[in-house]
This record gives structure tokens, sequence and C-alpha cells, in this order.
């Protein structure tokens, strides 16, 4: 009787725990009556800039932000252009070495 009745707890609390719901404010958004899921992407710490860089060949490309999350300057942003490699044709994230400057354009943003 007392391993039914535990057995029956340990069930109970595994429903509870599986059938609580996983989805948080931020994964929906409401437009009136009705709900849609929004899908967050792995950039989701990216921001698009009004501003260009730049760079030593004369070449402009536009500035975007990102957020850092981890090590010594969690909470910071970088800046970074996104530059096209001569040799593979692939996109490349090149990120300005500066986070004076990424900082001042965050706050010119509000962000």
């Amino acid at each position: 009787m007392k391993t039914l009745f535990l057995k029956a707890i340990v069930l109970i609390s595994l429903i509870v725990a599986c059938g609580t719901s996983t989805i948080k404010a931020q994964d929906f958004k409401r437009e009136g009556k009705v709900f849609s899921s929004v899908k967050k992407s792995s950039t989701s710490d990216d921001v698009a800039t009004p501003y260009t860089w730049k760079d030593s060949k004369g070449v402009e490309y536009p500035i975007s932000l990102h957020k850092v999350t981890k090590g010594d300057n969690a909470g910071k942003w970088k800046a970074y252009v996104v530059k096209k490699s001569a040799k593979t044709g692939k996109e490349y994230k090149y990120y300005i070495p500066s986070l004076t400057m990424a900082d001042e354009i965050a706050k010119e943003m509000g962000l």
C-alpha cells in the first residue's frame, strides 16, 4: 500500500513537472484576440544601426551592434560589419576593435 501511494505521488509530480508550460511572455505576441509564436534567432542580441564604417580601401559597410553576454565585457556592446571574403566569397563578421565607439552608438540609440 505504501509503495502504491509513493508511486502515485511520484507519478503526479512528474505529470505536474512535465505539464507546466515552457512558453514565456517573450515567446509569443498578441494582436487583439490572436496569439502567435515569436521565433528567436541566435542573433537576438544583434542590432542594426544607421551608421556606417569606412575601411582603409574606402568601402563603406553598415555597422551592427552585438551585446556581449559573457566575460569581462558582459553587458557592453561590440560593433561589427559584415564583410565578404575575397578568396572564398563567404560572409563574415569583422568586429571593430573600439569598445568606446560601440558604447557611444548604443547610447545614442538608447540601448
